[in-house]
């Protein structure tokens, strides 16, 4: 089946740009990164230091990071994490590389292991994908022929505008799962699009969705979904060209599959067996129909708006929407026509995507995830930014300029209130202390400023070292480049 949109090749400003943007992003979430903030991303540290420090799986002397919550418990009163592997997985490479780097000047105000100048290297994590997510989504609206400024607009805006900008901040599974997500989409549509077969793209295609799952256990549903558009664009169905598309497919994708089978098979006795099965507080977990058991209706309605959901937190569990959350992502419905009109196979990929993970995240339990945002979406929410690019691409070619001046002014009115939303929601998150009460009554008094930015940027001291490891790499990067330009 042959399926073909124009793709832009991309510029070389493009490079610099994105270099910006990432250098940019990564020190910015970086700055509001607070250590370990709850159970949650307890569990993936503790994950990480048993790993690392007793080269087994169960979570022995750290097993407190967990908090007693989202741990999981075995039969024989062996504690595990209850969380999926993948976070842990690359969080022990910034732990065991950060013993070659200096230690950061000041401790993170982390709620676990505050005292160890390594945590401050694991909590790059996040930053460095979230940002990573933010410059392959630029790359993707420059490939579908996004100006350079309405391309760069909808990524700041989708960057510090959404949940996006606080789950790069923590480490919770949602900005490595962003990045491998984006990434997945990117490799396919490129794949697809070049006539060549391209076997190591291939290859990291699927090692990429893989490893996707191997961070949330949710992401299987991508990996079917791209599997079976790699099986119809292949032009000429004999056994040779089948082969050729799809076993570096699966020879990726397997690796991280046999880790997966090992690390459920040597915690929980079957290769089958995930980690929510023991999960110690939520035994609704462990089975499908009980996990996705909330009423379809009354679900959309909490991730789109407003609404409540299962569990319990203290009281009841709210949750507030995308577009209640970051009404800016409202753009993205006006641009889903020309986005169809400019890709029309490419934006029926992404919204079919979004929509099945939609519908299926609000059939869940507790699709509030506790943190009252809906977060289990927010690896997804890149597919929103992509139609909203075509919109900001339209209001920056309007031609009326009163027509246009009142656009821009509803447009950066919306990016405010997302900017000022997402701002609040992560002073009111675990382990920051916003207090709004503290505010002078004056209202634009340096006081509240100040008081306002400390509680958020709780880790801006540390952003010097971070620039000069990142001048490293990147002179590191460009010597090896030159290299093999004149090697090769």
């Amino acid at each position: 089946m042959k399926i073909n949109n124009h793709i832009s090749p991309l510029q070389h400003n493009d490079w610099l740009i994105a270099f910006l943007l990432f250098a940019f992003l990564a020190s910015f979430y970086f700055a509001v990164s607070s250590g370990i903030t709850s159970s949650n991303d307890g569990s993936h540290y503790a994950l990480i230091r048993t790993m690392v420090g007793n080269k087994t799986f169960a979570l022995m002397q750290f097993d407190n990071y967990g908090e007693g919550n989202d741990i999981a418990i075995t039969e024989d009163g062996t504690l595990y994490s209850d969380r999926p592997p993948g976070t842990a997985i690359v969080g022990t490479i910034f732990y065991t590389v950060s013993s070659w780097f200096p230690e950061f000047p000041h401790p993170l105000p982390s709620r676990h292991d505050a005292e160890n100048p390594r945590l401050i290297y694991v909590m790059l994590l996040p930053s460095l994908f979230g940002a990573g997510t933010v410059v392959l989504l630029y790359f993707f609206l420059r490939q579908l022929s996004i100006p350079t400024a309405a391309a760069m607009t909808t990524s700041i805006f989708f960057a510090i505008g959404t949940i996006h900008w606080k789950y790069s901040s923590v480490l919770f599974s949602h900005a490595l799962s962003s990045f491998l997500i984006m990434l997945s989409l990117y490799l396919a549509v490129n794949i697809i699009h070049d006539n060549r077969n391209l076997i190591i793209l291939r290859f990291i295609l699927g090692f990429t969705l893989g490893f996707s799952v191997l961070t949330e256990y949710s992401n299987f549903i991508i990996v079917i979904i791209i599997a079976l558009l790699l099986l119809i664009s292949i032009k000429t169905f004999t056994l040779k060209s089948i082969a050729t598309a799809i076993t570096p497919f699966i020879a990726g994708g397997l690796l991280p599959a046999m880790f997966l089978a090992f690390y459920n098979y040597s915690n929980f006795g079957s290769p089958f067996t995930l980690s929510y099965t023991y999960a110690l507080n939520y035994p609704w977990a462990g089975d499908f129909r009980s996990t996705f058991d909330f009423p379809l209706l009354s679900g959309l309605k909490a991730m789109l708006y407003w609404g409540q959901g299962g569990g319990w937190c203290g009281e009841t569990c709210t949750n507030q929407g995308v577009f209640l959350l970051s009404p800016i992502l409202l753009l993205a419905l006006p641009g889903f026509w020309p986005y169809v009109r400019q890709a029309q196979w490419i934006s029926g990929l992404t919204a079919f995507i979004f929509i099945i993970y939609l519908i299926f995240f609000s059939k869940h339990h507790t699709a509030h995830g506790f943190t009252a945002d809906g977060r289990y979406l927010a690896p997804f929410l890149t597919l929103l930014a992509i139609p909203m690019g075509f919109t900001i691409k339209s209001i920056f070619a309007y031609s009326h300029r009163l027509t246009q001046s009142i656009l821009f002014l509803g447009m950066y009115g919306l990016f405010y209130i997302s900017v000022r939303n997402i701002f609040i929601h992560i002073g009111y998150s675990y382990n920051y202390h916003l207090n709004l009460a503290m505010l002078d009554k004056t209202a634009v008094a340096p006081a509240n400023w100040n008081y306002l930015f400390n509680q958020v940027f709780r880790n801006i001291n540390n952003l010097p070292l971070l620039w000069l490891i990142l001048i490293l790499f990147l002179s590191l990067w460009l010597i090896v480049r030159e290299f093999i330009k004149r090697k090769f």
